[in-house]
């Protein structure tokens, strides 16, 4: 029987970096643990693939990433020109949709744990990196939601946007352990719920 190929490797690396960092958290997994749980035999496996463990890390949250993205620009191509106010709820739940609605699946949950701690970590700009991923829907959720907030300095509105998507990751895992213990809203409440309190924090004029 043949052995894996590289890119079977290279998958088991991706997936084992994931699962461990988000059951574990980011300080506690080293290279060796993704290896030998990925069952690569080369212990230099992860250099060999990824260059270093952040580029392997950068890998795992770009992946899925992408995915998510997808299907975010398709929805918030069909928000309706409504009231402002509802609008601003419209757009961000749009944005936060997809992410939250993979918090029903165990490897969606998986991601928004590795998230949660891919974003903390001081190793990495979450901003910049989501920026390289391709998260061209954001450049035009920004544009959007400052027509929404015609009283609100872009600057502010700009800084405030940088804490809904760190707000946005704590909702997802607190939606994400309320599925774990098998009493959850369902996902279009709790989107509703998420966004709607962004939306207040966004629209706030204090």
């Amino acid at each position: 029987m043949d052995g894996p190929t590289r890119q079977d490797t290279k998958t088991e690396l991706l997936r084992s970096a994931e699962r461990l960092i988000a059951e574990k958290g980011l300080g506690s997994v080293s290279v060796k643990m993704i290896t030998t749980d990925a069952g690569a035999r080369n212990p230099s496996a992860v250099h060999y693939h990824f260059g270093s463990i952040e580029s392997l890390i950068k890998e795992v949250f770009a992946k899925r990433f992408r995915e998510i993205e997808e299907e975010r620009v398709r929805r918030l191509e069909q928000v309706k020109q409504t009231d402002p106010g509802d609008r601003l709820i419209d757009l961000w739940a749009a944005a936060i949709g997809p992410f939250m609605e993979a918090c029903l699946e165990e490897n969606g949950r998986m991601y928004v744990s590795f998230c949660l701690q891919f974003a903390a970590d001081p190793r990495f700009d979450f901003s910049q990196l989501t920026a390289e991923a391709g998260a061209k829907s954001f450049i035009g959720l920004r544009e959007q939601m400052t027509a929404c907030l015609p009283d609100i300095a872009p600057e502010k509105i700009n800084a405030r946007l940088r804490h809904c998507f760190m707000i946005s990751l704590v909702q997802a895992a607190d939606y994400a352990a309320q599925v774990e213990t098998g009493d959850f809203p369902p996902a279009e409440l709790a989107i509703k719920d998420a966004a709607s309190c962004i939306a207040a924090y966004l629209g706030a004029n204090a």
